[in-house]
């Protein structure tokens, strides 16, 4: 690259943590060994290659997605394929070098001056505000890597970003833009029920005579252990506290202060008033509102020096002031759960169970088509549907509007097909349809949508812009589709 002017050097072990964090990647996936013998590539999408750490990044990026889902529990083997987790990175890799592709064809290919651009502008380059050629030669040395590789990834990264930027200011007629408001003002009221057909299976009552003869047969017995196994990790009863804190926050300044005020308040507190003394003193917006309530946690999940302190206590104890880096905390531990290991013969009958209502789909056929009648028959009641979510384990959205655009505003989601059927009959109408499909059953209850709903200038412009958002990653979507059938993807098999 050429010369990038100079800033006077500061070295910063904070920022070297935090670049090592953003660009250099630690190989630690599952599978990684059978990369070691390819050559620093894992596939080939026309002339562009995927790099190891390109996939590795991409990878731990869809495992930190799902670790989050699971609540930052680490993901076992099987769980890793039945996510498709190697599958969704190297898919998710390919399309963006088809982006890279195409933004080469249409000639959007980066400057040396935009790549300098955008590398200036990466704050761990930089001191007090500025651009530290000291700083980004440190960094990079540090970590293994070269200029002309570190620029070669931003110049990517550029190329991506002006690829992206050809669809984000695609033109869109006003004349379209109103059409599509036109269509989308077309809405009635509904109410909508889903029937959630595994939500049935779960109804379903299973006899100790059922369970018995199960695990009779060798067989189910294994896959009742194979299942338990597998299982283990969440049966087990993690050591756990249940907890509520007051808290005093500190800046470094006044530290003094806030312990004098809280050990006094330390003194007036008893287990009958502390709910109400958190809501008055805590500096916890969220304690405010809940007394200060933590929940069940477990041992991780709090800082070093609250979690020693409320795994300490017995239950029902109020501890003294504890420091953290939040500031001073009083903790009121209310109940406590110790660890307990989970057994098969714990467990077996209630896994057993779920195994024999897999089996029934007939029960659960015959339960949905009982259900479906029922929930006709009640649409307009809100209390009657009620008493069927008890029943059948329903969902109920009452009152929904339904745009011919949208679709509706609830959570349960109609189908295009739905919504055609539906607006077949007119804006005035008061009708009922059911929508049988694999997984669920959809009863729509409608009615005449009383539309006093002003659109406002800055409204529409929000929807025109989301509008053009979702037509530009449509036309992305279509575009790339036919590119990849035009251009040689290879994958190297070595995951």
């Amino acid at each position: 690259m050429s010369e990038i002017e100079s800033t006077p050097k500061k070295s910063s072990n904070i920022f070297v943590t935090i670049f090592i964090g953003l660009i250099v990647i630690s190989f630690m996936f599952t599978g990684y060994q059978s990369l070691t013998t390819s050559p620093n590539s894992v596939a080939k999408v026309g002339d562009e290659f995927i790099k190891v750490e390109e996939y590795q990044r991409e990878y731990n990026r869809q495992l930190e997605f799902f670790r989050n889902i699971l609540g930052g529990k680490d993901l076992t083997t099987q769980q890793i394929q039945q996510f498709r987790i190697k599958e969704t990175a190297l898919s998710n890799l390919v399309q963006l070098k088809l982006t890279l592709i195409l933004g080469d064809k249409v000639g959007v290919i980066p400057s040396s001056e935009e790549i300098k651009t955008e590398i200036k502008r990466q704050p761990y380059f930089q001191v007090n505000g500025q651009f530290s050629i000291n700083r980004y030669k440190d960094l990079l040395a540090a970590n293994r890597m070269n200029p002309a590789q570190f620029e070669e990834s931003i110049k990517d990264q550029v190329r991506g970003m002006n690829s992206d930027a050809i669809f984000t200011s695609m033109p869109i007629s006003e004349s379209y833009l109103k059409d599509v408001e036109n269509f989308r003002s077309q809405k009635i009221e509904a109410n909508i029920i889903e029937i959630d057909k595994e939500a049935l299976r779960k109804k379903l009552t299973i006899s100790n005579d059922e369970i018995t003869k199960y695990l009779a047969d060798e067989t189910n017995a294994n896959r009742v252990q194979s299942l338990f196994n597998e299982r283990k990790p969440t049966l087990d009863q993690k050591e756990e506290v249940k907890a509520r804190h007051i808290l005093f926050k500190t800046d470094g300044k006044n530290d003094k202060q806030k312990l004098k005020a809280i050990t006094t308040l330390r003194g007036k507190l008893t287990k009958s008033n502390f709910i109400s003394q958190a809501k008055q003193h805590t500096e916890e917006e969220a304690g405010k509102s809940t007394g200060g309530d933590l929940r069940w946690f477990t041992r991780g999940a709090m800082v070093p020096e609250f979690e020693k302190v409320a795994f300490e206590l017995k239950p029902g104890t109020i501890s003294r002031p504890v420091k953290t880096p939040f500031g001073y905390h009083i903790i009121y531990v209310e109940d406590k759960k110790e660890a307990k290991e989970a057994t098969l013969e714990e467990f077996k009958n209630q896994l057993a169970s779920e195994l024999i209502r897999k089996t029934k789909n007939d029960e659960v056929e015959a339960m949905a088509t009982e259900a479906k009648k029922e929930v006709a028959s009640a649409a307009n009641s809100s209390r009657k549907l009620n008493a069927l979510k008890k029943k059948y384990g329903i969902k109920i959205e009452l009152s929904k509007e339904i745009s011919k655009l949208d679709g509706s505003t609830g959570q349960i989601q109609l189908e295009a097909a739905n919504l055609n059927d539906i607006f077949k009959k007119g804006l005035d109408q008061s009708e009922l349809y059911t929508f049988d499909r694999a997984s669920n059953i959809v009863v729509v209850k409608t009615s005449k949508f009383d539309n006093k709903e002003s659109v406002n200038e800055e409204s529409m412009d929000e929807r025109n812009r989301s509008l053009r958002n979702i037509l530009s990653k449509k036309l992305k979507q279509d575009i790339l589709k036919d590119l990849e059938a035009s251009v040689t993807v290879k994958d190297f098999g070595v995951l």
